[in-house]
């Protein structure tokens, strides 16, 4: 093995792989769950950064498909549905900012309409190029390899292309743009100079637009449209072949907005596109979720896109989230472990053989249980509880003779009798009942505290808390796949900079342990932590989740009654969430950007009224030092008390009052 053969070195970049790299590491988990993507109407797919919107778009590619066909792998999409061919843009990657270079020269009366009149013809002539390459490529590969010549058989011979060009010329789409033309090679040319005039503009190579262009602009999806159903009508592709326009990084276009103050324009535009339902086309939409759910209007009516009649959604998140009822399956966990099998494969490692329990535990082994974590931190340490003088001096010496044995049960045992202080209970100064442990008679209790606990023993042996192994790993992923592959990628640069060249040489297969998972472990919180930063509001999220997980860490530390231990979230009114104010839009803002994981919430107050709550990102646990699972009630809070927490406030919020858990209602410290 080859010090640099790191399988996960390539995370950031895998949208645009090489479309025979594609087919080895896409795994189509996702795409069984998004049969959407390969239905007849629009499409949008939404989810966080990295959850494999792009991936999931790039496999309509017909380069792709062309490499699934010469590989012989099988094309993961209904056999019913496969007579499609796909073009499209990437607003990021085709630089879409640039529409905005100039706005500044123009007056305000007709700046709005002039950006959206340029922004719709660019992205047309753009869809219109692409297009058209596609059909070129398919019809080139099918005389050299023969590729999808059963599912979408192009001709592209001599008669068939006069007649395309003819039908085009026929359509005063264009107006008097495409005059001169005699073939469809002219005709591509055009479309080429068009989009070179628009880049010489927005570049300033030249004052002024062409003035051609400025006469002839476009309205948003009509030459696309145009043009697909020529390329049917020609017999260049068969009458029921499908069309789908793909429009990645939709995200950009509010970036963009924001930029260039044109509020919600752009997005507008291309909102226009679905609203039209022109069957001559499919559009299949990537974005992000905030990027989609501020803004449905359209440009040009004023009317709202509705869900299930001129789109359909396909949430990546949601689709791999786990599910509460368990019997409803963890869709992550399988995605993870294929992917991981697969970039494995790639990089030479024999992947074939059978592993019962999967390949990621196999190599990470399972994680490791509660009680030896406890012990790990302790090292041999002596006792580290400190029960208050007033309790039965006979409790301390139980709970330190039992530390050196199991250390979590002897803080286990320690809350228990603090709680049993708190609700005046004579136990914890009465020496009968020592010897008895009561508290192992609560299996759920114990189990509800565990993290906490854990938290606590690390804090008073100065050690770095753990997190390693098959479990692990995909619970501090949060159903991200771009989280778990930083994981793994941390993880394998762990365990290569600790083996010497000679060992690395005789190893066939890794087994990594459970050090340079927990080095990779921290290391990769700390660039999620670091990320907080970047997009949009980045410097007031990456404060606020900070301040958040720093008072998180305080509570949890500072409750040694462990009254608390689902201390490591947020409960908020829905009434107070809904209200437009800086804490709620930047909560909105977190969730968007995948630094919250948010869901209903069961309020526990007598009111019933309705709450959200809210988590951090688990992949930031091991940066804040708290647990990464969610246990018992969160803390129930109110605006106010966000807004102490966002300045730094070290008072404790005034609705702590609101705690359900079998001890009263404010934490005992000592």
């Amino acid at each position: 093995m080859n010090r640099f053969d790191n399988p996960f070195h390539d995370l950031w970049v895998t949208e645009i792989l090489d479309p025979k790299e594609f087919v080895k590491m896409f795994s189509p988990m996702v795409a069984s769950h998004a049969e959407e993507l390969f239905g007849t109407g629009n499409v949008v797919v939404r989810g966080r950064q990295g959850s494999g919107k792009s991936m999931l778009l790039g496999l309509l590619n017909t380069k792709t498909r062309v490499a699934y066909a010469n590989s012989g792998t099988e094309y993961p999409a209904p056999n019913d549905y496969k007579a499609f061919i796909a073009a499209g843009i990437n607003l990021t990657r085709d630089n879409a900012r640039i529409v905005t270079a100039r706005l500044s020269e123009l007056p305000e009366p007709i700046r709005r309409g002039w950006a959206a009149a340029t922004f719709a013809d660019y992205v047309n002539y753009l869809l219109v190029q692409d297009l058209l390459r596609n059909v070129i490529y398919l019809a080139e590969e099918q005389i050299s390899t023969g590729a999808l010549e059963n599912e979408l058989p192009v001709n592209w011979s001599g008669s068939y292309k006069s007649k395309l060009t003819e039908i085009l010329l026929l359509s005063d789409v264009w107006g008097i743009f495409f005059e001169g033309c005699k073939s469809i090679e002219e005709i591509v040319k055009r479309v080429s100079f068009r989009l070179s005039e628009y880049r010489r503009y927005f570049n300033f190579s030249v004052n002024s637009l062409n003035a051609e262009i400025e006469k002839t602009k476009t309205d948003i999806g009509e030459p696309v449209a145009v043009l697909a159903e020529a390329l049917r009508e020609s017999g260049v592709l068969p009458r029921e072949a499908l069309i789908y326009l793909k429009i990645d990084q939709h995200e950009e276009l509010y970036e963009l907005e924001r930029s260039s103050g044109t509020a919600s324009l752009f997005r507008q535009v291309i909102n226009r596109m679905l609203a039209m339902r022109d069957g001559r086309v499919a559009y299949r939409i990537g974005t992000r979720h905030y990027a989609w759910t501020e803004e449905m209007t359209v440009w040009g009516s004023g009317a709202y896109l509705e869900n299930m009649r001129d789109y359909s959604m396909i949430d990546i998140d949601s689709i791999l989230k786990r599910n509460e009822n368990k019997a409803l399956g963890f869709p992550f966990k399988d995605f993870a472990e294929d992917v991981f099998r697969r970039r494995l494969g790639v990089y030479g490692l024999d992947v074939s053989k059978p592993y019962p329990k999967g390949l990621l535990f196999e190599v990470f082994g399972d994680s490791i249980k509660p009680i030896e974590r406890a012990k790990l931190y302790v090292k041999g340490k002596p006792s580290q509880i400190r029960l208050p003088r007033s309790y039965a001096p006979e409790w301390q010496k139980v709970l330190d003779a039992l530390w050196e044995s199991d250390p979590l049960d002897a803080m286990l045992g320690a809350a228990w009798l603090r709680q049993r202080a708190q609700q005046r209970s004579g136990i914890a100064r009465d020496a009968s009942k020592i010897g008895t442990f009561p508290w192992r008679d609560r299996p759920y209790w114990r189990k509800e505290r565990y993290e906490a606990a854990l938290v606590q023993i690390a804090g008073e042996c100065n050690e770095t808390l753990i997190w390693s192994g098959k479990s692990h790993l995909i619970d501090l992923s949060g159903s991200n796949i771009l989280a778990f592959m930083t994981i793994c990628r941390a993880i394998w640069a762990a365990w290569l900079r600790k083996l010497s060249d000679a060992e690395l040489e005789s190893i066939e297969f890794p087994r990594i342990g459970v050090d340079e998972q927990v080095i990779g472990v921290a290391e990769a919180s700390r660039i999620w932590a670091d990320k907080l930063k970047e997009g949009t509001d980045g410097d007031k999220r990456a404060r606020f989740i900070s301040a958040l997980g720093a008072w998180f860490s305080r509570r949890i530390r500072g409750d040694k009654a462990l009254s608390n231990p689902g201390h490591n979230g947020i409960s908020l009114l829905v009434s107070e969430f809904d209200n437009k104010n800086f804490i709620s839009d930047l909560i909105r803002s977190c969730r968007d950007q995948g630094d919250l994981i948010e869901s209903s919430h069961t309020t526990k107050t007598k009111d019933a009224k309705p709450r959200k709550k809210w988590y951090l990102n688990p992949l930031l646990s091991p940066n804040f030092r708290i647990p990464h699972v969610r246990t018992k009630e969160p803390i129930y809070v109110s605006i106010g008390d966000l807004t102490a927490v966002y300045n730094d406030s070290l008072v404790e919020p005034r609705s702590s009052k609101y705690q359900h858990d079998d001890g009263p209602t404010q934490t005992e410290l000592f």
